[in-house]
């Protein structure tokens, strides 16, 4: 079963949330892209895959896209390298559990793996099949997008499922508002 997504459209906060309590530091995260196959499935998803990673195209240093529309993505590739120096690699999604053998290049500098202090976050786009367990592991933090429901919390937190379990990201507060707090928060507060 697929759902749509509404925290897509301004995914940069969730994305740095949930950086923040793994306890990831932005620019050592090597994130992974599934794409969804394009074919009509998410076609009145209002954001799509190219919006998405143009919301987090400064806080990457490590991407790489497993698709079946190389052609989709040339122009943001092209624009990631001009702009940023990124190298965004493309593979085939039968390629999925191979790729991982291939030098990684953070802004074009070939990077050793002992190097890198991150993790691995994977975002899975595809609206069908099931959760793609080999990705699910120590270092590793497997997002399905449209497979898992996303839910609001009352206090407008958002648990978003990541492998098996899930993580609550804690609503955006702005500088000088009152926190934002849910019923029970209020009546342990409020003496």
């Amino acid at each position: 079963m697929a759902y749509s997504n509404l925290f897509l459209r301004d995914f940069r906060p969730v994305f740095l949330g949930i950086l923040r309590e793994k306890q990831i530091r932005p620019e050592w995260v090597e994130l992974n892209v599934i794409d969804d196959e394009g074919d009509g499935e998410g076609m009145f998803e209002p954001v799509s895959v190219r919006e998405v990673l143009d919301q987090l195209a400064e806080d990457l240093n490590f991407l790489t896209i497993y698709t079946e529309r190389p052609a989709y993505f040339y122009e943001f590739t092209e624009t990631m390298y001009e702009e940023t120096g990124l190298i965004v690699t493309l593979f085939p999604k039968d390629a999925i559990g191979q790729a991982g053998n291939t030098a990684r290049v953070r802004c074009g500098r070939p990077v050793n793996r002992s190097e890198e202090a991150g993790a691995e976050l994977i975002l899975d786009f595809e609206w069908e099949g099931d959760c793609r367990a080999s990705f699910i592991g120590p270092g590793k933090y497997y997002i399905p997008i449209h497979k898992k429901p996303w839910r609001r919390g009352e206090n407008l937190d958002i648990a978003i499922p990541i492998g098996y379990n899930t993580v609550i990201i804690r609503a955006v507060q702005e500088p000088g508002r009152r926190p934002v707090r849910d019923r029970f928060e209020e009546a342990f507060y409020d003496l």
